[in-house]
């Protein structure tokens, strides 16, 4: 039977100054867990300090090394610039290639096409590609003073010679003695892409 209402049961009268306990142990918890925020939020402020005092080491560091280098943030924007646009060069020569690959896939299932209309057609491409480099190059010599003039025609010569050797040495290493003249102009339009992507770096501020 359920006591009458304002009485206490038993077990609440054989458990003298419960209500004051579970006070006491709420008190405590709500200690405990203040203090466990209060550390744990004194852990991430601390983190967040160590974090900002190694950004700004990092940041130091890179400003006395520019210091020693003579070298400032534009110089490293224009070098960042550089090396995004060769990688953006490298994918689009590496895609190039495959794109050159399909055609000569699917042209040549067409009867009408024959292997001397698309080595014909490559080497066209091949000589726009030239064309455009030999522009870059005008541009770049009135650019350049009597001494690095020197420099830059050996160094083109030079590059003129390795053009050449190299898409032989590409061309040479495919078997079948018919598609080598494909793969030869190919070759050579590909890298004087990327010769000329490089000189175009080079340029100042003259448009082409």
């Amino acid at each position: 039977m359920r006591p009458p209402a304002g009485t206490l049961s038993s077990v609440e009268r054989s458990v003298p100054g419960r209500p004051k306990m579970e006070k006491l142990l709420y008190l405590a918890l709500g200690a405990v867990l203040t203090w466990g925020f209060y550390f744990l939020q004194r852990r991430v402020e601390r983190r967040s300090a160590v974090e900002a005092i190694e950004r700004n080491q990092k940041l130091l560091d890179l400003k006395q090394g520019l210091d020693e280098s003579n070298t400032n943030l534009d110089d490293l924007r224009r070098l960042e610039h550089r090396l995004i646009g060769k990688a953006e060069t490298a994918a689009r020569i590496a895609d190039n290639y495959f794109t050159k690959a399909e055609e000569v896939a699917r042209q040549s299932d067409d009867s009408a096409v024959t292997q001397r209309d698309m080595n014909q057609q490559a080497l066209e491409e091949f000589h726009s590609a030239d064309a455009r480099l030999t522009t870059v190059v005008a541009h770049l010599r009135r650019q350049l003073d009597e001494e690095t003039l020197a420099v830059f025609d050996d160094a083109h010569r030079s590059w003129l010679q390795f053009r050449e050797r190299y898409a032989r040495f590409v061309s040479q290493s495919y078997a079948g003695g018919a598609i080598r003249p494909l793969i030869h102009a190919v070759t050579l339009e590909s890298i004087t892409q990327l010769w000329t992507e490089e000189l175009e770096t080079q340029l100042g501020d003259e448009s082409l």
